[in-house]
């Protein structure tokens, strides 16, 4: 395979510590893997070389490439390692050393969270009894700050503090030490245990770290912007004062900071902990053209937390597309799918991708309506969520069906129990688990007499709050049964979350990032009964038809369908269709309801957005809600983002904007017309835009000329 120059610079790298930042799609893998073999070539032992990964699945693919590229070379290929297995090794030499217990490995996550769980029962009996951790968002917003402690070398407290937890979480510092207590206790040690443990030890123990330090002469690092506190420290302590360390990454692909990632380490914590380093770019990317790297490019630059380098398409790539369309009913995912079929195209070729999952409701829904198989990864397909099958029981409430609930939305044994049970929890009335699940079996026994039952179970609450909010939910249960099964839907499910108090109940009760995803799932499926304007009985009928759909349908499997998923899960993959539904504001960028998003919190999900821009080789979808203020910028080539030049007020993602989507989609277009053009023609009128710097920056890096002019119309 022929290597670009930058490639070969890194690879031919002389000596010292080095930084390499390469953009998405731009062959960092064939630079490490040449850069080894450089190495071996060099004389270097392959036992003095350690290739680091941040997974399984890198690393085996990294592995195959490896050994594919030195086989017929005679030469031995080094270690390449995970850094939890490489923690692993640490830990079974402290343990031999009698410096680390002996404790089981357990890699359930079952495990995990059951020994979370009963740190958290344990807590909540030493303290008031409280029972409203108990719900899977508490459960679930625990095990998180148990695995932000892991990843850091910070106490429980420090931690908290850091990670800007709500106060009325600090009961999670005493829960840890709990649960830590426990751990000890069962004598288990988790998978996040593999890389905390031996660290904390070294940082405790000088001579286990110089025990450590200096074997090798070289590590290379890949995916460095995912490094995390507990990681960097262990790259220092093997690096030692001996090993030349190579990291590649591309801090504009940070998105795993809720792992404990943060730009500011390839940025500028690697100078600090490994100094002098030289640094290089692979700034082409193989994978898209000229129209989407300078969309991505006009994006990015608006964060101020990142290298400045650009992303350039290398000759010969594709002629990437971008197509914007208003997220308008009928819902446009149906007409891309339907025309990629024609052109013969494959549905596993495609991708949706969404910032949050509550994105991929009316998605779901419209490609059960025109028969589209679709595969879902990553969340519950939309008859299974329990915001959604809750909504549902209390539609069937009001048309008196309520124990005849069967189908996906019902859950066990055909039954409504849990049904029931969604409905008792959105929102949470915080009854016991067996009284909880008792009321539940009563109800579906008497669905009449639901208001009723709740009013006596209301003696068991824990609390007179907990009463009285329990008798008013008694009341709401009641006036929806009394509703006529011929009310529009959308009445019956806007007065159940007004009268409930839902949306605030689930700001309450789980962290702000699930609670908005609650939310906004809520607000696509009440949308969606909105447009279809039925009746109770008629939506009801609906949702039977889709749901039977749904049921027919294999939703994780690998046959011709079409992927939805996070962005998330899609970084390091491409696909040749990639589709971004729900981009309005709200959603991407996310924003929590309360208060304004701090400058760090809008880099990070600008870096979430370009990741979902960049997975995509020949078509990218932008789907977004109708925003008049938007196409008058895109026309004037104008990027300032509403959040900086309107205090945020847009329908659209403020990001659409700052991607000067006409202005970067003419540029590239003349751009490739200059490149396969066999002799000069004359020049068309010049682009306009506000702002031509990144432009005339991509202009020069190409080597290419375009006429520009700067649009003064602001």
């Amino acid at each position: 395979m022929r290597l670009t120059g930058e490639q070969e610079d890194i690879i031919r790298h002389s000596g010292g510590h080095a930084k390499v930042s390469a953009v998405a799609g731009s062959g960092k893998t064939t630079a490490m893997i040449g850069r080894v073999g450089h190495l071996l070539r060099q004389g270097i032992a392959p036992d003095k070389i350690l290739v680091l990964m941040f997974n399984r699945s890198a690393r085996a693919v990294f592995t195959e490439r490896l050994h594919e590229s030195l086989s017929r070379t005679g030469l031995r290929p080094p270690a390449v390692r995970t850094f939890h297995s490489l923690g692993l090794r640490l830990v079974e030499s402290f343990t031999a050393k009698q410096h680390l217990p002996r404790y089981r490995l357990v890699t359930e996550e079952f495990q995990l969270e059951k020994l979370a769980r009963e740190a958290m029962k344990k807590y909540a009996a030493e303290a008031d009894g409280d029972e409203t951790w108990s719900s899977k968002e508490g459960i679930e917003g625990f095990l998180l700050f148990i695995g932000l402690v892991k990843t850091d070398v910070a106490t429980p407290q420090e931690i908290f503090a850091i990670c800007g937890f709500e106060e009325k979480l600090f009961y999670y510092t005493e829960a840890y030490k709990i649960f830590e207590s426990l751990r000890r206790t069962s004598k288990v040690r988790f998978y996040q245990d593999l890389i905390h443990e031996p660290v904390m030890a070294m940082q405790q123990q000088q001579e286990l770290a110089n025990w450590v330090a200096d074997h090798v002469d070289h590590i290379i690092v890949d995916e460095y912007q995912d490094i995390n506190e507990v990681q960097q420290q262990l790259l220092v302590h093997i690096a030692g004062q001996r090993a030349q360390v190579m990291v590649v990454g591309d801090v504009d692909q940070c998105i795993y900071e809720w792992r404990g990632a943060k730009p500011e380490y390839i940025v500028s914590r690697f100078a600090r902990d490994f100094p002098r380093p030289t640094t290089y770019t692979l700034s082409y990317s193989f994978r898209y053209g000229h129209r989407l790297a300078l969309a991505a490019n006009h994006l990015i630059s608006n964060n101020r937390l990142r290298d400045r380098k650009l992303c350039l398409a290398w000759p010969g790539n594709p002629d990437t597309r971008i197509t914007c369309l208003p997220e308008v009913e009928p819902h446009p995912v149906v007409g891309i799918i339907t025309d990629w079929q024609k052109a013969n195209r494959r549905l596993d070729e495609a991708a949706v991708l969404v910032r949050i999952y509550a994105q991929s409701v009316p998605v779901e829904l419209a490609l059960l309506e025109h028969n589209i198989p679709y595969r879902l990864v990553g969340s519950e397909p939309v008859f299974s969520c329990t915001e959604i099958r809750a909504l549902l029981g209390y539609l069937r409430l009001c048309q008196g069906s309520l124990q005849d609930a069967e189908g996906p939305e019902a859950g066990e044994q055909g039954t409504g129990l849990s049904t029931v049970l969604a409905m008792l929890t959105n929102p949470h009335i915080w009854l016991k688990k067996d009284l909880l699940r008792n009321l539940a079996q009563e109800i579906l026994k008497k669905p009449g007499s639901a208001g009723a039952l709740i009013e006596h179970y209301a003696d068991e609450a824990g609390s007179p709050y907990l009463a009285s909010r329990m008798l008013t939910i008694a009341g709401i249960w009641r006036k929806i049964r009394k509703k006529s099964p011929k009310t529009r839907a959308f009445t019956v499910l806007n007065t159940l979350i007004e009268e409930t108090d839902l949306y605030a109940h689930f700001l309450y009760a789980a962290r702000p990032p699930v609670a908005e995803n609650k939310i906004k799932t809520c607000q696509s499926f009440i949308r969606f009964a909105q447009n279809t304007g039925l009746s109770v009985n008629d939506f009801l009928a609906e949702i039977e038809r889709l749901a039977d759909k749904e049921a027919g349908k294999d939703l994780t499997g690998e046959q011709n369908s079409l992927l939805i998923t996070s962005i998330h899960r899609a970084k390091g993959l491409e696909w040749p269709l990639v589709i971004l539904p729900g981009l309005e504001e709200g959603a991407v960028p996310f924003r929590q309801e309360k208060g304004e998003q701090e400058v760090e919190d809008i880099e990070d999900e600008r870096r979430l957005f370009y990741v979902g821009m960049t997975r995509a080789k020949e078509e990218l979808c932008l789907l977004y809600p109708q925003d008049r203020r938007l196409e008058r910028r895109k026309k004037a080539g104008d990027s300032r983002s509403p959040v900086t030049t309107e205090k945020g007020v847009c329908s659209a993602s403020c990001f659409l904007y700052e991607a000067n989507l006409n202005f970067s989609d003419g540029l590239g277009g003349r751009i490739l017309a200059a490149e396969s053009a066999k002799e000069k023609k004359k020049e068309k009128e010049p682009l306009q835009a506000v702002d031509l710097t990144i432009g005339k920056q991509y202009l020069k890096a190409v080597k290419t000329s375009v006429r520009l002019k700067r649009n003064k119309k602001k």
